[in-house]
């Protein structure tokens, strides 16, 4: 009989994971899997399962954030490549930002479906320093804003929270001079805020174009975001961050690559897919191509 592992955290989103508990699993009863489950206790808890429970299980589903994911996927990833299993998402998050980006459907019984008989899919996975991501690595403007948000704000008001809590960086915002290396360019400058993705949604606060985030091709986007001094520079800023068009005398730089390194004259703080990534002057990104195998629907079985 086919094995599955269920990793879901009870804490997360509005607890929608402990409420659907018993319609996920009748619709992996019924796809003919073998379950166990695991509800998480504690902090790096679903890592610590995915690794030690993974082995011989043919898919590990999480249901939870996306600090639930990126936990799993670190389990996962722990294994030999020979050994690691399918992994299945549930989001039950506030943001839910990379079930965006796979496109996966709104309700629980079809997320269940997709999750348990879902078409495998290679995807890139991120690794910052010792930290690895699903989708994003970031410094600067609002990125502490995932972790120092309380659970009970996020459940209260939702992704509003996030809003709130930015808004009132705004009055002073910092900023961090990196060099940044990448395919033998270097970028020197200013900036109160970068991203390295493989994602169209960030926060629910930038939203890049779905066709060009390919989610296997060994390269992220990457943007860099200049302290704005005047409103073309906000501007630019608003139009890089909606569209991906970059403005040649912006305040937005943005490529791809698969290996950057970021330098500063400080140590800065980075988080990894919403969670604290630590702190360090240079920071190394690289893309670890096709490394996680992730269930999708019908349409992820073709080209992002």
């Amino acid at each position: 009989m086919k094995k599955l592992l269920y990793i879901y955290n009870p804490a997360a989103g509005r607890k929608t994971a402990k409420a659907s508990l018993s319609d996920v699993l009748e619709v992996f009863a019924r796809q003919g899997y073998e379950i166990t489950v695991h509800p998480t206790q504690a902090r790096g808890d679903a890592a610590e399962t995915a690794r030690e429970l993974g082995p011989g299980c043919d898919r590990v589903v999480c249901c939870g954030g996306d600090g639930t994911l990126n936990e799993t996927v670190r389990g996962i990833l722990a294994l030999p490549e020979a050994v690691r299993p399918v992994l299945g998402y549930i989001p039950a998050g506030t943001t839910n930002d990379f079930s965006r980006t796979l496109e996966l459907p709104k309700t629980v019984p079809e997320l269940a479906e997709t999750a348990g008989a879902g078409v495998p899919r290679a995807i890139d996975v991120g690794q910052a320093q010792d930290s690895l991501f699903t989708y994003v690595a970031a410094f600067g403007l609002f990125t502490d804003v995932s972790y120092s948000t309380s659970q009970a704000s996020k459940n209260l008001l939702g992704h509003f929270a996030y809003v709130l809590e930015g808004m009132g960086k705004l009055s002073n915002i910092p900023s961090y001079h990196m060099r940044v290396s990448a395919g033998g360019q270097i970028i020197e400058g200013d900036y109160i805020y970068g991203m390295v993705g493989n994602t169209v949604s960030v926060g629910g606060l930038v939203s890049l174009p779905r066709d060009k985030v390919l989610l296997d091709d060994g390269r992220f986007e990457v943007l860099l975001i200049r302290r704005p001094e005047n409103g073309k520079d906000w501007q630019s800023i608003l139009t890089a961050l909606t569209t991906l068009e970059l403005v040649e005398d912006g305040a937005v730089t943005g490529f791809a690559a698969g290996d950057i390194t970021f330098q500063c004259d400080v140590p800065a703080a980075w988080t990894v897919d919403g969670e604290f990534g630590g702190e360090q002057a240079v920071t190394r990104v690289r893309n670890l191509r096709r490394a996680l195998t992730i269930a999708c629907g019908a349409g992820g079985a073709q080209p992002w």
